[in-house]
């Protein structure tokens, strides 16, 4: 690969993470809002309503479990496209993940040079667990990796060259972002990462120095000001029981001995398919991992990574997720440890070349089968083969890819665009419709103050935003209102399955829809008329 040309691994960066970049994009709007984006979506829908960006609410009530600068991103990107919607809700996130990998090579390529920094920013986004999980979903868990990346890597950077004071106020105000973002584990990952430094070097004594005291201070504002702009009573307790309540004695027995067993297995697979070459080439070549090169950074890395590992076994109700910002400083670990595997370039070109021959029709096939509607799967077809040849035909010729880091970030690239082609339509052609069923209770209230008794917040979230106006939760909602129930009460309006959930529109004091137009045969009046009436 060196015959390619100078600087050929920021070349290939840019080309991988453009690639990645648009198979992120590819029907990104597509499916409905599931599991927690629906929350996510109604604080975003709820602050530009309200104009209230300090206090978060859901469905009208405050809202403590995570302070706001996610849905503060994502109120941007919805102001810029003009809506509330499935894009500019997940959006942020998949530009979180290629932000992520452009922070870990700029930061790394000084302290291990641009190999290692190249093939640790392809590792970070081709975890399974960013690039199909959570890499477009609206949850703030890649924000959050970027801002503790942030921290982290920004802090190393400046102590390694003596520049302690911007050192730690750099990782503190990161942190600070980090904290606004998803709460106090921010603390936990940045400090372990300066423990860990610390440790390495025997030199823990610099941890009480006074340009800690004061980057301390300063960097943490914009999250104190947040806190004390609150009810800060309430946003404290909260923030700390939502950490507590993961911890061991927190969780029932069972789950816990359930989840201590399960946590490796489940490791492994959050971090396929690294996790599966990691172990491969430890077996093949019977290689000490404690015995790598690299000194004392290297080892600076592999002990904070282990500390963050560590906590989140202990904490059994921790799910693996939460893992995702010590994700770069695994990515580095296995670069390093990578590097020099290789593959016959011929074999290489075979591998992608029989990947795509073999994926396509298959997912035809199967397409077809589970939708019984080849149009949706054409349409799929069609996406996915626009991705496939730019990476076959404008992507790989440029470069010599022998490396086996570059072959399989190659591989689990072809996978993302497969999956944003296919899943997302197949999922949202089987989903139960949430967005038609939110529309007819938009028609069937329209006129009518509306409530919810219901905290279903998938369904919420789609008619606060038919309805263009915040739903809340009420228990006693007035009599001459409307409100929406899982089971019936008061005078029964009307009934909605939304799979197997039933919703009823209800009211307490009206006993019918009446149509919110004119009556029936009584004559249209212009507006002229209309004012005319007015006037006498």
């Amino acid at each position: 690969m060196e015959k390619t040309g100078k600087r050929w691994e920021s070349s290939f960066l840019r080309w991988f993470l453009s690639l990645l970049f648009i198979s992120f994009l590819v029907n990104i709007g597509v499916l409905v809002l599931i599991h927690e984006e629906p929350r996510r979506g109604i604080i975003t829908f709820e602050m530009l309503k309200s104009h209230n960006f300090l206090q978060p609410t859901v469905l009208g009530i405050p809202y403590f479990k995570k302070p706001p600068l996610h849905e503060w991103i994502t109120s941007l990107f919805s102001v810029l496209s003009g809506t509330v919607c499935e894009f500019s809700l997940r959006l942020p996130s998949a530009l979180s993940v290629v932000l992520t990998s452009v922070l870990i090579f700029l930061a790394m390529k000084r302290s291990f040079g641009e190999r290692i920094a190249l093939f640790s920013s392809l590792i970070y986004p081709t975890f399974y667990v960013v690039l199909i999980g959570y890499g477009t979903k609206c949850e703030p868990d890649t924000l959050f990796s970027f801002f503790v990346s942030f921290a982290v890597f920004s802090w190393f950077y400046l102590f390694e060259r003596g520049r302690e004071l911007p050192a730690w106020f750099s990782g503190y105000f990161f942190t600070s972002l980090a904290l606004l973002t998803k709460g106090l584990p921010a603390f936990q990952f940045f400090l372990f990462f300066v423990f860990a430094y610390f440790l390495v070097k025997r030199d823990l004594r610099k941890l009480l120095s006074i340009q800690h005291l004061i980057g301390l201070v300063l960097g943490l504002s914009p999250f104190l000001l947040w806190l004390f702009a609150v009810k800060t009573d309430q946003a404290v307790k909260t923030l700390f029981s939502e950490v507590l309540s993961r911890a061991p004695g927190r969780v029932s027995g069972i789950k816990a001995l359930k989840n201590y067993f399960t946590y490796p297995f489940r490791l492994i697979l959050a971090t396929f398919p690294w996790s599966f070459v990691f172990i491969y080439s430890l077996l093949k070549k019977k290689r000490d991992l404690l015995k790598l090169p690299g000194g004392e950074s290297l080892r600076v890395f592999l002990f904070a990574f282990t500390l963050d590992a560590l906590l989140y076994w202990l904490f059994p109700g921790s799910r693996l997720r939460y893992l995702i910002p010590a994700l770069p400083l695994l990515s580095v670990i296995l670069a390093y440890y990578l590097v020099d595997y290789q593959i016959v370039h011929k074999r290489a070109k075979e591998i992608v070349r029989f990947t795509a021959e073999i994926v396509v029709p298959l997912a035809i096939v199967v397409g077809v089968i589970v939708t019984k509607n080849p149009s949706i799967i054409l349409e799929s077809t069609i996406e996915f083969i626009f991705i496939l040849y730019a990476i076959y035909f404008l992507f790989l010729p440029r470069f010599n890819f022998t490396y086996i880091v570059i072959l399989i970030s190659v591989l689990m690239l072809i996978l993302r665009g497969f999956y944003s082609s296919y899943y997302y339509p197949i999922a949202q052609f089987k989903y139960p419709p949430v967005r038609e069923v939110a529309g007819e209770i938009v028609r069937d209230s329209a006129g009518y103050p509306l409530y919810t008794k219901t905290t279903y917040l998938q369904l919420c979230f789609y008619v606060e935003r038919g309805r263009n106006e915040i739903l809340k939760f009420n228990p006693k909602p007035p009599e001459g209102a409307l409100f929406l129930s899982q089971r019936p009460e008061g005078n029964v309006l009307k009934e909605y399955r939304l799979g197997r959930h039933r919703f009823y529109l209800c009211s307490y004091g009206i006993t019918s829809l009446k149509p919110q137009g004119a009556p029936e045969g009584q004559k249209k009046r212009s507006p002229s008329e209309l004012n005319h009436s007015r006037g006498k």
